[in-house]
């Protein structure tokens, strides 16, 4: 059975959309962190491209998850369909390439039967610690790590901007990131979920047999930063932390990070000070 204990959301700019969204329903839950829009101009939505996907998404999952059960794929599959449908039908025009087409990465679990099934895009991550045991089980987030080549070339960008130039108003910066998003589900590249449904036949599954309660956490990696690119806590202790005193203890250590320690992103390299963090903590019995 599955136990929602807490939920957070926190954009990383107060004065923009949040392109994080999360949700759950009966025994599925998920987080989902829409990719910082590199378009030429507007093409979907009232906010961004990734804010109209991430929001879309977390919705038809709630709709469909029910039907699919611990069909993971099938869900998946159904959403990505219904997401390409409905993108056509309300695009404002015709994407200049795949560099426009929106995209984000998830985290979709399902709970039932003594079993933890997960389904995983790019880098939202899931930590799963087992009551009493010393290790937790990692899913997602460490299959992202970026390469030491992306974090010299975000790292040299970084620093040709000049003082007080936002990294996604440079011309270098934002041929570097539409150059990546062109690989986005291709063979050359990479399966992300967004807007064409062969990735449902690439996203990423795995099974975690519950034979003890267990507590877990699964995040976008604005959130997973504090392991994963701070490394400021092995995976259990995250998970014990955030059981011990709540996840908004842990958004404060992440902040202070970002604001205090490395303010201008050469520390830890990435081209937003502070990003969208999303968090669901939670408890699942065999």
């Amino acid at each position: 059975m599955l136990h929602i204990l807490e939920t957070l959301s926190d954009p990383g700019d107060p004065g923009k959309a949040n392109e994080d969204a999360f949700g759950y329903a009966g025994g599925h839950l998920w987080v989902i962190d829409g990719a910082t829009d590199v378009a030429d101009g507007p093409l979907i939505g009232s906010e961004t491209g990734a804010h109209w996907l991430a929001q879309r998404a977390s919705r038809l999952f709630a709709g469909l998850a029910a039907r699919h059960g611990a069909d993971l794929r099938g869900l998946v599959r159904e959403t990505l369909e219904a997401l390409q449908r409905d993108f056509e039908q309300e695009r404002l025009r015709v994407p200049n390439g795949r560099h426009e087409w929106p995209s984000a990465a998830m985290m979709l679990l399902h709970a039932s039967e003594g079993w933890i099934r997960a389904a995983n895009f790019a880098d939202c991550g899931l930590v799963l610690l087992a009551d009493g045991a010393a290790q937790a089980q990692i899913f997602g987030a460490q299959h992202n790590s970026r390469e030491a080549r992306a974090v010299s070339r975000t790292a040299s960008l970084i620093r040709a901007l000049a003082p007080g130039e936002e990294p996604f108003g440079n011309a270098a910066v934002m041929d570097y990131l539409r150059a990546a998003r062109r690989r986005q589900n291709s063979k050359e590249g990479y399966w992300i979920l967004g807007i064409d449904p062969e990735a449902a036949a690439h996203v990423r599954l795995a099974g975690f047999p519950l034979s003890r309660p267990a507590t877990g956490l699964v995040f976008s990696d604005g959130f997973g930063s504090l392991v994963f690119d701070y490394h400021r806590y092995e995976p259990a202790d995250f998970v014990r932390r955030a059981a011990a005193e709540g996840l908004q203890p842990l958004l404060a250590e992440i902040r202070k990070i970002e604001r205090e320690e490395d303010p201008a992103c050469l520390l830890w390299p990435r081209f937003k000070r502070h990003d969208d963090a999303t968090a669901i903590l939670f408890r699942v019995e065999p």
